[in-house]
């Protein structure tokens, strides 16, 4: 059984926490609320905040709604200048290790520990799909 495929979310949010000791309690509600399929959950490789990504722009609602309710969490959500996500993979390790460094500030990971790239636009990521051949930008990943 293969499980449901993630599809690359088109609104992203960043994540504020108003109790900063409320740290843990945010990475369990998270990480749960990605597992049921609320959102998807990226942390950025250079960073310790987390980035969540939607289909529609409702879900960051019910997701700080159902963060408040269920883990006692007083977080709000803000605007990010990226606009798409694809996952990242590549069979030439050491391309794949370019690519890493010189793409660090679009890179992160998500709530299962795969690598995404995170573009500001459609044209950015076109640009550095051209850039760079042999990795691959995948647009749904499956689960399992």
């Amino acid at each position: 059984f293969i499980g449901i495929p993630s599809f690359a979310p088109e609104h992203f949010r960043r994540v504020r926490l108003k109790d900063p000791l409320k740290s843990k309690q945010l990475q369990k509600g998270l990480l749960q609320l990605s597992e049921e399929g609320a959102v998807q959950v990226f942390r950025p490789t250079s960073g310790a905040e987390f980035i969540l990504g939607a289909v529609g722009v409702l879900q960051f609602d019910v997701t700080m709604e159902r963060l408040k309710a269920e883990y006692g969490v007083n977080a709000v959500y803000e605007g990010v200048s990226f606009t798409t996500a694809r996952w990242v993979r590549c069979a030439d390790r050491k391309q794949f290790e370019d690519f890493q460094k010189k793409n660090q500030g679009n890179l992160a990971i998500d709530a299962e520990g795969h690598l995404t790239y995170l573009a500001a636009s459609e044209w950015r990521l076109q640009h550095t799909m051209e850039q760079w051949p042999a990795v691959e930008f995948l647009k749904s990943r499956e689960h399992g």
